[in-house]
């Protein structure tokens, strides 16, 4: 929205009087407050009888504790849906000894991490930030509640572990094997990771006369973090025992969650059942963010910032003249107005049929003081439908019909996303590329090495100048990959139009940069992997083809390893991403379209279809 003022000496008065507002809203949400307000909830989770009963108790008058309380709302929310997400985390722990333990050494549980992806439909990383946040809260309140008791020596999320001897470690090796042999020999047909993980054990006992001591001076050292020491150590041991290609990081961690198995099961699942949800999830606003809660104008009440008429008549309004006036009282002064003017792609959506549901206003900052006017509107699907950006894509892409559609996603750059059947990709999206790389490669160096030099300088005027124009480069890389990913869903969506698609596949998303570093953590953080962008893509193909395109997920395993053409090996060697050779037939092979070719083989599993998009935007 654009905000329009007489003069710049009236837009600072607007500003002072919607920060005052803002001060007011804040000073609303007391630690008293948030826990009437949570208690609140639990009896009754609608908002307007939480709005209401919150405003009887405080004693405010609604003008802007409404707003206040609307956000305490939403936040108060977030709080209980966390706290049902921690319950269902602790109960699945405590039917799990084995990642129940390898949450309280390391912080993290890979099974765990999976099987609650699986079935809460979640982001991975949602998962681990759940696990790790909520292993500090329970660590925290432990050591606050067992001060004085035994508990106090292993509790501590990253102090010394229980003293272990060799000869522990060495027995839990045994008992590692012979578990996991016994498990194993129960399943008729074992797979590929099993069969490995197995060897990795067999490898671990058969050098056991390197492995074990190294094993037992790690847990009896204390670590910054236990998860990437770990990882170190597991390549340690591989460089250590003449294997440095091999990943012994799943079969160290089993090894050490058998270790120390006698010292946490006779507590910590005590421990873990008389942890209660509340205790570990913080309340609401407890740490201030940043800025401030903006002021919510609902339509139909009675704001300190004035509007002209209830939502209908400020809808026919905007869509009439393009703008609408906002009033800004101030008791014993004059009151001020200021004209807001919709953007062209907002007022196309209002002739559309959408509706204004609120604005919100928030102040703005020094120099200009320009304050932030949002509008949120609600309607159908249809209102909010263009298919102008789909339709520019259509003449550049290849005719050929091509009912199913693999998908390799890839890094930024020309193959980031790669067909089964050859479609380049736009110059518009490409450009995006080229500049992102830019950025990343050239001008983000430089102004790193230039404040080195100003901080060696004691430069206090050029460091901060140099500071505030890498937040200004970070800022337009983050634009950069909003940009490339609101254009994705269009041009695939053209894709699946042109070639008459009827199944799109695309690979399992499950990617996690986690532990990742230099280009590979790179190129996942710039991956185009969101889901979202795919049934999108999905969803505007099938209101222009009339039918309903199938969305369907394969397993990625050695999709980008295997010869789609005769099913050799390829040799993926170090720099060899985009063209490699074939072990088995000697030809060179595009990797991307050769593993997009590849998915378009396997079987799929079709997503179900969801609600997209909401019909509030």
């Amino acid at each position: 929205m654009v905000f329009k003022c007489v003069d710049q000496p009236q837009r600072e008065e607007i500003n002072e009087r919607i920060r005052t507002l803002e001060e007011q809203q804040e000073l609303l949400l007391t630690p008293k407050v948030i826990q009437q307000a949570v208690d609140l909830y639990r009896t009754n989770p609608k908002e307007g009888f939480f709005v209401r009963q919150l405003c009887k108790k405080v004693g405010q008058s609604p003008n802007i504790a409404e707003s206040a309380f609307h956000w305490l709302y939403i936040a108060v929310k977030g709080k209980i849906d966390k706290e049902q997400k921690v319950q269902g985390l602790f109960n699945f722990l405590l039917k799990n000894p084995q990642q129940l333990l390898e949450w309280m050494i390391f912080g993290r549980s890979p099974y765990t991490e999976r099987s609650l992806e699986n079935y809460w439909k979640l982001k991975r990383r949602y998962i681990i930030n759940l696990l790790t946040h909520t292993r500090w809260q329970a660590d925290s309140y432990w050591r606050k509640k067992y001060k004085t008791t035994y508990f106090t020596g292993f509790l501590q999320f990253n102090a010394a572990l229980p003293s272990t001897t060799q000869h522990e470690v060495l027995q839990a090796l045994d008992d590692t094997i012979f578990y996991y042999t016994n498990e194993f020999s129960l399943i008729p047909n074992l797979t590929k990771n099993q069969q490995t993980f197995l060897k990795k054990l067999k490898l671990l006992k058969k050098e056991q006369t390197t492995v074990v001591p190294y094993l037992t001076s790690w847990i009896n050292s204390s670590h910054p973090s236990r998860w990437k020491s770990l990882k170190n150590l597991s390549e340690q041991l591989a460089k250590l025992i003449g294997k440095p290609s091999r990943k012994l990081f799943s079969a160290v961690r089993q090894l050490l969650v058998f270790t120390l198995f006698d010292h946490y099961m006779q507590s910590v699942p005590q421990l873990v059942k008389g942890l209660s949800p509340e205790k570990v999830v913080p309340p609401p606003f407890k740490r201030k963010k940043q800025g401030r809660l903006p002021i919510k104008l609902l339509m139909k009440k009675n704001y300190v910032i004035t509007r002209q008429g209830n939502a209908q008549e400020l809808t026919d309004q905007v869509k009439n003249q393009g703008w609408t006036e906002l009033g800004f009282p101030k008791q014993g002064k004059k009151r001020v107005t200021a004209q807001v003017h919709v953007p062209k792609k907002v007022g196309e959506y209002l002739h559309n049929g959408a509706r204004i549901k609120l604005f919100q206003v928030s102040s703005g900052q020094a120099p200009s003081y320009k304050p932030r006017v949002d509008v949120v509107l609600e309607g159908t699907h249809g209102c909010f439908h263009s298919s102008t950006l789909l339709h520019s894509y259509l003449p550049r892409i290849p005719r050929n019909k091509s009912l199913i559609l693999g998908v390799d996603i890839n890094r930024l750059g020309e193959y980031m996303v790669a067909f089964n059947t050859s479609v380049p990709l736009p110059q518009d999206l490409l450009h995006l590329v080229d500049h992102y790389t830019h950025l990343t490669d050239t001008v983000l160096p430089e102004l790193t090495q230039g404040l080195l030099r100003k901080r060696k300088a004691y430069d206090a005027h050029g460091c901060c100048k140099l500071k505030g124009e890498l937040n200004r480069v970070y800022t337009r890389r983050s634009r950069i990959l909003r940009e490339i990913t609101r254009l994705l869903p269009h041009f695939l969506a053209a894709v699946l139009v042109k070639k008459q698609c009827q199944v799109l596949k695309i690979e399992r998303l499950t990617t996690d940069p986690t532990g990742t570093k230099g280009a590979l953590a790179k190129a996942i953080y710039t991956m185009p992997d969101s889901l979202l962008i795919y049934k999108k893509a999905v969803w505007l193909a099938s209101l222009e083809l009339g039918y309903d395109v199938q969305l369907e997920t394969v397993l990625p395993y050695h999709t980008s390893t295997l010869h789609s053409g005769c099913g050799g090996v390829l040799a993926r060697g170090p720099g060899q991403y985009d063209v490699a050779s074939c072990k088995k037939c000697g030809q060179q092979v595009n990797t991307h379209d050769n593993a997009a070719q590849n998915i378009a083989s396997l079987p799929g599993t079709l997503l179900p279809s969801d609600s997209f998009p909401s019909s509030h935007v």
